[in-house]
């Protein structure tokens, strides 16, 4: 459920981290093609758009099931993030992610990427691309019981910074996570081209850009 706290609390910038702060879709699309490839299998866009917004380690479990996947979940999980490691060391952030953080925190909006990445794996990104010090806090996948397109994220991110749902964004790429964030109560964005806008949320609004969000979210 949304977060309701009555106390006087902040407004929020609440970014994912794939394919939104970090232009990292076709790293993690290289991935996924190469994992299952190393077990003899193939995949396609659909899977793939599918895949993209739930925790890794459902992620790996649908690959599993799906492709008859052979090892543990864990030995699978565990390759497939290294492998997602290695890939995003050569990811860079997207296109107008610094003007967007400077503009929020001129505006003095608390800033959180929630992700369904690991956090740990998240901050060293973040440090490697230069944005680690616009950032106030990360909610990983790997510290909620429900991932996207469940609420849990938000709420959590929204508790941690105190800030409220009704004062804050959320800036998402996939229609799970863009669920996630409606769900939790946020004015959520849509970060999709004109011909990527079908089977969304009703409650959002769509950008094109990150730099769209500069003239919309609370002016300084």
């Amino acid at each position: 459920m949304p977060e309701t706290d009555a106390s006087p609390l902040h407004g929020g910038l609440f970014l994912d981290l794939d394919g939104t702060l970090a232009d990292s879709l076709t790293a993690l699309k290289n991935v996924y093609y190469s994992f299952l490839a190393s077990f003899g299998a193939s995949g396609d866009e659909v899977e793939f758009q599918r895949l993209n917004g739930p925790p890794l380690g459902e992620i790996i479990e649908r690959l599993r099931m799906a492709h008859k996947l052979p090892g543990t979940p864990a030995d699978l999980l565990q390759k497939y993030s290294a492998m997602v490691s290695q890939a995003q060391q050569s990811v860079r952030p997207a296109a107008g992610a610094h003007e967007l953080l400077a503009h929020a925190r001129a505006c003095g909006l608390k800033i959180a990427v929630v992700t369904s990445s690991p956090k740990l794996s998240a901050q060293r990104w973040l440090a490697f691309g230069g944005l680690a010090d616009e950032i106030d806090d990360v909610v990983g996948g790997d510290e909620v019981n429900a991932g996207k397109p469940a609420a849990e994220p938000y709420i959590r991110a929204l508790r941690r910074l105190n800030c409220s749902a009704a004062l804050s964004h959320a800036v998402e790429d996939s229609r799970i996570g863009a669920m996630s964030a409606v769900a939790a109560g946020l004015k959520t964005w849509a970060l999709a081209p004109p011909n990527n806008r079908a089977g969304w949320p009703g409650q959002v609004a769509f950008i094109e850009r990150l730099t769209d969000l500069l003239g919309r979210i609370p002016a300084c």
